[in-house]
């Protein structure tokens, strides 16, 4: 599954030199331009929308963090387009980003999958993960904890704390819905230094800003119910053991009248299960199942468990639980699933699938720039989240279009009408060509004849020069041309 889920990284490093015209093309595809409209973008001082938010969706891949990067950069000569009308759109309090985002999903989905087939494996996925910034003075920005981390990272960490919901569909991941959150915030003295907005109460800059300070399960709950709404589809909903409350679990379970599964891990707590008519927390089930001579072997996975159907009173539901110890482990790992039909290695299988948001986070961190951001405007933060996850959701798209089988699974290798010039080469004829015009030039004047230098020993000196160089390595490495 890890091998198989980095959707953009291949897409970056086999066609890096063409992504702006990739962009382009799946934007077309798209019909950008008609869903701003749709969600409801105005125009920005004469620029259209769509024209603004594709420069914006290219600043990753110029490596810029900001507008005023790139208008200090050389790249600002692309467009004649003033920086305070980026600055207006981004801080504009009014945009309806999420409702963007909802629509290129969903866009994505009637491409890849015009006859709303639901996967096996189709599911809802939620997590969190830092978003760290440098900077007291952002609005709403908190100190933040990397549970990940725990202990080892004592240090305070300023940021916000992302939490997305996504769509694997059986083939990709796509990103559905997004909040920011505060945890602890600063000192008194500290926020009064940070940056203050006033905003229209019922502007979505203001809806966005006010979930700040709600609590992640309740978000959760209203993206899933959200993207319902919408359309999207799936048959469970995927979550860690954070998300795995009973809350949590029993309103999963009433959207669509029970349409979906939830399958979660779980904290060994002092909830209550019914086996056997005695109502018992965790440990204690556990110890009746070792006392009980239950254990089980998955030679698939290497791994020893306990399997028991039993009554969860929390959700007033029949569900099944899975105690697993993994090797090189010493503590047993609780894992919940609704779907009683469901055996271990089937829903250990579809539990997997809740990688593919870990591989999405880092992917928009570490090609995509996620959470590098400075912008004091909380409006501005919002608009940077959505672009990103936006740009992933195009990228992702064209490696599905372009490197997927139809019957599902990956191409190990680009097909060959894929493979095209990459930067070296297109280095190498501009410096083939600037020969040309020297040689022109030289020869018109009648200074010296040298009509045959690229048939000389020269000539070829420079080129296996060239060859030998680092370009050159790129040029003719057969792996970096694919």
């Amino acid at each position: 599954m890890r091998g198989k889920t980095k959707e953009i990284e291949k897409v970056i490093q086999t066609h890096s030199f063409s992504i702006d015209s990739i962009i382009r093309d799946v934007m077309k595809t798209f019909n950008f331009r008609s869903l701003c409209h749709k969600v409801g973008f105005k125009k920005e001082q004469g620029y259209p929308v769509a024209d603004i938010i594709t420069l914006l969706l290219v600043f990753p891949l110029m490596l810029l963090n900001s507008v005023n990067a790139f208008y200090k950069s050389g790249y600002k000569q692309v467009t004649k387009m003033q920086k305070d009308t980026i600055y207006r759109l981004k801080n504009h309090a009014r945009m309806p980003w999420r409702n963007l985002l909802l629509h290129v999903s969903k866009q994505f989905q009637s491409l890849v999958n015009p006859d709303q087939d639901v996967d096996d494996k189709s599911a809802f996925i939620f997590d969190d993960t830092m978003d760290e910034r440098v900077g007291r003075r952002i609005e709403e920005v908190s100190y933040v904890h990397d549970h990940v981390a725990g202990r080892k990272k004592s240090k305070a960490t300023l940021g916000f704390k992302n939490l997305t919901m996504g769509l694997f569909d059986g083939k990709s991941f796509n990103p559905l819905d997004f909040s920011l959150h505060s945890e602890k915030k600063l000192y008194k003295k500290q926020r009064k230094e940070q940056y203050q907005k006033k905003r229209d109460p019922r502007s979505n800059g203001a809806k966005r800003k006010k979930e700040c300070d709600v609590d992640k399960i309740t978000n959760a709950i209203r993206m899933l119910k959200r993207a319902v709404k919408h359309g999207f589809k799936a048959k469970y909903v995927l979550v860690d053991s954070w998300f795995a409350s009973k809350d949590f679990i029993r309103t999963c379970r009433g959207v669509k009248d029970g349409a979906m599964h939830v399958i979660c891990a779980v904290r060994k707590d002092w909830r209550k299960y019914r086996y056997q008519g005695k109502d018992m927390h965790a440990k204690e089930l556990l110890k009746t199942l070792k006392s009980e001579g239950k254990e089980k072997r998955c030679r698939k996975r290497n791994t020893r468990y306990y399997e028991v159907t039993v009554y969860y009173p929390g959700i007033d539901e029949t569900v099944k639980l899975f105690f697993c110890r993994f090797p090189y482990q010493k503590e047993w790992r609780l894992y919940l699933s609704t779907d009683i039909s469901l055996s271990f290695i089937e829903t250990m299988d579809i539990y997997s699938v809740r990688w593919t948001i870990e591989v999405f986070f880092r992917e928009t961190k570490q090609h995509l720039r996620l959470g590098k951001c400075q912008s004091q405007d909380f409006d501005a933060q919002i608009a940077h989240v959505t672009t990103t996850y936006i740009l992933y959701a195009i990228l992702s798209y064209f490696r599905r279009v372009n490197d997927y089988e139809t019957l599902g699974g990956l191409f190990e290798e680009m097909k060959d009408d894929m493979v095209e010039k990459n930067m070296a080469q297109r280095l190498w004829e501009m410096f083939d060509e600037l020969l040309d015009v020297i040689i022109a030039a030289i020869s018109k004047s009648g200074a010296v004849d040298i009509h045959a230098f690229k048939t000389s020993e020269e000539y070829q000196y420079i080129k296996t020069l060239f060859e030998d160089s680092f370009l050159g390595h790129q040029l003719f490495d057969d792996d970096n041309v694919a």
